[in-house]
């Protein structure tokens, strides 16, 4: 007898809905980021680091979700637009234009959380979501 895998339900796969919200998600705060001249990831490297409540490096990517080497090109990048120095903090170039991306941020921010309604409920979610799957597996 042969035996038939059945399909995958997509449109009741987590994964699926999570991509595919993540890229709507990123298209929107670039779009949103844009007159800035900033990426999303590149808000929130400058973001964090005016914040200053990373130990190093490694702690910031770790606060930021991001892969170390992928932090280390943000970095770079930033660095070369002369938004960061050296120390990698921010310039007055940098200040400035993160300034200037603070209320489109604000703007693309209004917007999810009109979408989603109680913005802390799904804050929690997607916090949850993230600290108990991105645990190490244990032996």
């Amino acid at each position: 007898m042969h035996h038939v895998t059945p399909e995958p339900a997509l449109h009741a796969c987590f994964g699926f809905r999570t991509r595919r919200a993540m890229r709507a998600l990123t298209r929107h705060y670039e779009r949103h980021l844009a007159p800035a001249g900033l990426k999303p990831t590149q808000f929130s490297v400058l973001a964090a680091l005016r914040m200053g409540r990373h130990r190093d490096l490694t702690h910031l990517a770790e606060l930021l979700g991001l892969e170390r080497t992928s932090l280390l090109r943000a970095l770079a990048t930033l660095e070369a637009a002369g938004l960061l120095d050296a120390g990698q903090a921010l310039t007055p170039a940098g200040q400035t234009r993160f300034a200037a991306a603070l209320p489109l941020w604000q703007a693309a921010q209004d917007v999810v959380a009109a979408e989603l309604g109680a913005q802390q409920g799904a804050i929690t979610i997607l916090e949850q979501l993230g600290e108990r799957l991105g645990r190490p597996a244990r032996a």
